[in-house]
């Protein structure tokens, strides 16, 4: 077995991803098992993961990126559907909530301060 998925398993039985990240140094894409939005918009691409413990991961990496290490980093984000069918995936930092939308479209990335929309990003705008 790989030391890669001794960490997987050590991680997804403690709950301690976030954890582990930080004491041990693991990049975090190690424990990242599927991709559920990714979009790349004008200045950013935003990525945002569901990890083998279940939680969900927001990642965004300013442009140009060698998409080695995000610039802002978000877990335990929540995903629902709108009225419109979309998916939403929510995440919060303090004042901030950042929602990356899956539409039939390419998408969308919406940035709210104090529950005011102060960034709309959308997808494929590069």
């Amino acid at each position: 077995m790989s030391t890669k998925s001794l960490w997987k398993i050590l991680a997804t039985f403690t709950g301690a991803a976030s954890v582990l990240t930080a004491t041990l140094a693991i990049p975090t894409s190690a424990l990242a098992s599927t991709t559920e939005f990714s979009c790349s918009a004008e200045g950013v691409y935003v990525e945002v993961s569901r990890l083998s413990n279940g939680k969900l991961r927001y990642a965004a990496y300013n442009i140009p990126t060698t998409l080695q290490r995000p610039d802002l980093l978000l877990n335990n984000g929540t995903v629902r559907r709108d009225k419109n069918g979309d998916l939403v995936y929510r995440f919060r930092n303090g004042n901030y909530l950042y929602a990356a939308v899956k539409d039939e479209g390419y998408g969308r990335v919406l940035v709210y301060k104090n529950n005011r929309l102060i960034a709309t990003k959308y997808c494929g705008d590069v």
